[in-house]
C-alpha cells in the first residue's frame, strides 16, 4: 500500500534580531502566540528552532516562512490619493511609473512593492522602494536564516498594538521605544504619518504634533525592558506584554487582509515579488 502524502503545513515565524537575541513568534495550531529567543551566538539556531516547533506542530510536515523587517529610514516611499480604484496590475503600473520619474537611481537596481486601500471617495496607494544592495545587506544580519519576506518596520510594529489593544481607535498616536529606535505612528485617511527619532518619547509626542498639525486624543505607548524613561503623562495608556514586540508583528504579516476590504501589508521581498522579477 502506498504512503499516503502528507501536505507541508506552512508556519509563518516572525523574526527580529534585539539586544543581541534572535526573537522568534509564531501562532500554533489553536491559534494561540508562541515566541521562543536564542543568543545570536548560538550554534544551529535554525535547528533549535525546529525542535522547539516539534512540540506545536508534533504531527505536521513544516514549510517555515521567515518574515523579518527594515527600518523605514532605509526605503523610500510616497503616497498618492487617486479618485478611482485600481486594479493589481494598474497599481504595479503606477509604480513603475513613479519610481522611474522620482528616483535618480536604475529601476532594475530597487525592489518595490504597494500597500493599496480603497476609500470611500478614492484609492489609497503607497509606495515602497528600497535598493536590491541595502535589502541583501539586511538579509545578511539574519545569519543563515534565509527571509522569505522583508516588510517595513513600522508595519511590524503597528501590527503588534493592533493585536494588543483590539480594535484600532480613530485619532490615535502610537508611539514605540526600544534600546536603538524610537517611533510614532499614526494612521490618517491620506496613509501613515510616522516619525522616527533619537528623543525620548514626551519630545517625539512634541515633534510629531508639530510636523503633522494634529491634535491627538489618544496615545498608547510600548516601552522595551531596557528603557528608563517611565515619567510619562499619566493620560498615556502602556501597552505591557513579555512578547517581542517588532517580531511578533512579523509573525501577523498579511493578518490585516480582508477579503471584502482590501488593506494589501506591503513587503519588500517575498516569494510573489521574486517571481515577478
Amino acid at each position: 500500500m502506498p504512503i499516503p502524502y502528507k501536505k507541508r503545513q506552512i508556519i509563518q515565524i516572525g523574526v527580529h534580531q534585539q539586544q543581541n537575541q534572535c526573537q522568534f513568534v509564531w501562532l500554533d495550531s489553536a491559534n494561540q502566540v508562541q515566541f521562543f529567543s536564542l543568543s545570536e551566538d548560538e550554534q544551529n539556531i535554525e535547528t533549535q528552532l525546529v525542535i522547539r516547533l516539534a512540540r506545536d506542530f508534533p504531527q505536521a510536515r513544516l514549510k517555515l516562512r521567515y518574515v523579518g523587517c527594515i527600518l523605514p529610514h532605509l526605503i523610500w516611499s510616497k503616497t498618492l490619493l487617486l479618485p478611482h480604484k485600481l486594479t493589481p496590475q494598474e497599481c504595479e503600473q503606477q509604480c513603475r511609473f513613479v519610481l522611474q520619474k522620482e528616483l535618480p537611481i536604475p529601476f532594475e537596481e530597487l525592489w518595490f512593492d504597494y500597500l493599496s486601500t480603497p476609500l470611500k471617495q478614492g484609492f489609497r496607494l503607497e509606495i515602497y522602494a528600497v535598493r536590491r544592495q541595502v535589502a541583501q545587506e539586511a538579509q545578511k544580519a539574519y545569519g543563515t536564516l534565509s527571509l522569505d519576506v522583508l516588510d517595513v518596520a513600522y508595519h511590524a510594529i503597528l501590527r503588534s498594538f493592533r493585536l494588543l489593544l483590539g480594535e484600532e481607535q480613530h485619532n490615535s498616536l502610537y508611539l514605540y521605544q526600544d534600546g536603538s529606535h524610537c517611533f510614532a505612528i499614526n494612521v490618517s485617511p491620506q496613509g501613515l504619518q510616522v516619525l522616527q527619532t533619537q528623543e525620548n518619547l514626551t519630545a517625539l509626542y512634541t515633534q510629531f504634533c508639530q510636523r503633522f498639525e494634529v491634535e491627538i486624543a489618544r496615545v498608547y505607548v510600548y516601552q522595551s525592558n531596557e528603557i528608563t524613561q517611565r515619567d510619562l503623562p499619566e493620560n498615556w495608556q502602556r501597552v505591557i506584554t513579555k512578547l517581542p514586540f517588532i517580531a511578533l508583528g512579523n509573525a501577523l504579516w498579511q493578518s490585516d487582509l480582508h477579503q471584502d476590504n482590501i488593506d494589501f501589508s506591503t513587503a519588500l521581498l517575498d516569494e510573489a515579488f521574486n517571481e515577478r522579477r
